[in-house]
């Protein structure tokens, strides 16, 4: 690409992240379909290309080639970290084998170490940390074929075939030669009813993982009546993210209809440099001082941790609202989730009086590094601080999320333990630092057309009987729409306290679609208040 100039460059690269045969130079990255994580991936390139730090703000604030390459022009070459010594938070001291000893396996990364720690601070049931995906198949399967082509997927990814194993006070990964488990269910001589086969799912799900004895991935094949079938992906989150299964999926169906497909070459994983310290300032400034506690309408005080018993209040937001929420993240640079996450910043807002919500959202960092379609744990957690007030429109709170998304992605590098120990948080019993409620978004897996002899899989993630917070906001999207699906700890809230929480949901989502333009009017006084619950800060 020497010969070409930046825009045409840019072009190149923004169609690749895209992935559109070609666009113009005026295209708008986000009205074309792009988002923030797509955008991750276009800045990475970009930076790859041109020798110059660009940020996914960057990408936000200059969507076309055009103003892009003017951009470009504007920054230093060579602001870009030597890939070869890359900048690294400090680490910590360093294990002295004894005598004899030996540290097995391989030192994890901040991520994964974090996950472990909170697992081993957890109590009881260890299900929260089970990431389960059901698919349901088209095309007829043969389960040898399928679970050659798992096997094949193990020996390609790494991450399916490690456990992890304490060293002084620490986790280490060990890589180890298991296939991931495979079982096959045949219940099509009896016709089952959703509610029946829900419970087979449950089941299973509820069987959690030793993350010491591996292997920490599942899957079993559902054979149902007349010809149809389902299959049941379960990994522990240790090895596997809500990205992992979508990998998992399109590529179980490539393997199984070419088993060589499974065994193609990994290019070297290339980590784009970091700078921790720039992204600490980055916090430093947004989270200090710390949001106050949310007086949300819990039933007592919160004395053990959060999520050990869940339930869930679900509403169907259908696909004409979910095209209007999706067309209005793009105008504003963004996907669903920013408007998403406006909605569920109004709903707690108006439930608690504060302007101030600080929510936690997961960051996927494959793109950061250098590992776009790996399986494993390369997600960071996030607070995204909101300032939520009555008179602002919903164009401008969509943008506000949309920017506060953009940055905390420039800025996730530094693992959440890390952060918490730099800004030391007040701390509160039974209720994680800086935020109490959980927001994600979860696209629908779609593999495509089902070829000849071969499989397609379409599905998503299923949830779970426990939780790691005590409310959490899933946008889960399927074939026809979007399922909201609220998980609340059942010890804190109330089954009609939270289907009201999920109501006033709804109405917040109709009320930002309704006239983004103008501030969004309150709440019908028939959601705006809850009687007869306790408010616990």
């Amino acid at each position: 690409m020497a010969d070409l100039d930046p825009t045409r460059r840019l072009c190149t690269l923004f169609a690749e992240a895209l992935e559109l045969d070609h666009v113009t130079p005026d295209t708008d990255f986000f009205l074309a379909g792009g988002h923030s994580l797509s955008a991750l991936a276009l800045a990475v390139s970009v930076e790859e290309a041109f020798g110059v730090r660009v940020r996914v703000r960057d990408v936000f604030e200059s969507a076309t080639p055009e103003l892009l390459a003017a951009r470009l022009a504007n920054l230093a070459p060579g602001t870009v970290p030597s890939a070869a010594a890359p900048h690294r938070p400090p680490a910590a001291a360093p294990d002295v084998p004894a005598p004899g000893s030996t540290p097995p396996g391989t030192a994890v990364a901040d991520a994964t170490r974090w996950l472990w720690l909170e697992r081993q601070r957890a109590e009881g049931d260890f299900g929260a940390y089970t990431v389960p995906c059901l698919l349901h198949g088209e095309g007829p399967v043969d389960p040898g074929r399928l679970r050659a082509a798992l096997a094949a997927l193990a020996r390609r990814h790494p991450a399916l075939r490690t456990v992890f194993v304490e060293f002084r006070g620490e986790p280490r990964a060990v890589l180890t030669d298991d296939e991931p488990l495979f079982d096959v269910v045949d219940v099509s001589a009896r016709e089952l009813s959703q509610a029946r086969f829900g419970a087979l799912v449950d089941d299973r799900i509820a069987v959690p993982f030793d993350p010491a004895t591996g292997p920490l991935t599942r899957a079993t094949l559902f054979l149902r009546t007349e010809a149809r079938w389902s299959l049941l992906l379960l990994a522990d989150h240790l090895v596997c993210d809500g990205r992992s299964l979508e990998i998992l999926a399109r590529q179980l169906v490539a393997a199984y209809a070419d088993p060589s497909a499974a065994e193609a070459p990994r290019g070297p994983s290339v980590p784009r440099p970091t700078d921790p310290e720039a992204a600490l300032r980055h916090w430093r400034e947004v989270l200090l001082p710390p949001p106050a506690p949310l007086p949300l309408p819990v039933r007592g005080p919160r004395t053990e941790p959060a999520g050990a018993t869940t339930a869930i209040a679900a509403q169907e937001i259908g696909p004409e609202a979910l095209r209007h929420l999706t067309d209005l993240g793009r105008r504003h640079h963004a996907g669903p989730f920013a408007p998403l996450t406006a909605a569920v910043a109004r709903t707690l807002a108006g439930l608690t009086g504060s302007t101030d919500i600080c929510l936690g959202t997961p960051v996927d960092r494959r793109a950061l590094l250098g590992a776009e379609d790996a399986v494993g744990f390369h997600i960071a957690t996030v607070p995204l601080r909101l300032d939520v007030r009555a008179d602002t429109s919903a164009d401008d709170l969509v943008r506000h999320v949309a920017q506060r998304t953009m940055d905390a992605v420039d800025h996730s590098e530094v693992a959440f333990d890390a952060l918490v120990a730099a800004l030391d948080p007040p701390r509160s019993p039974g209720r994680p630092p800086f935020f109490d409620v959980w927001v994600a978004l979860y696209p629908h897996i779609d593999t495509g057309p089902c070829a000849p002899d071969g499989i397609a899989l379409r599905g998503g993630p299923t949830p779970l009987r426990v939780g790691m917070f005590e409310l959490s906001f899933q946008f889960v999207e399927h074939a026809h729409g979007m399922r909201l699906v609220l998980q609340y700890d059942t010890r804190r809230y109330a089954s009609d306290t939270a289907e009201r929480i999920v109501q006033r949901l709804v109405d917040e989502v109709t009320l930002l679609l309704r006239d983004p333009a103008e501030p969004v009017p309150a709440a019908e006084p028939a959601h705006q208040t809850f009687g007869g619950f306790r408010f616990d800060a």
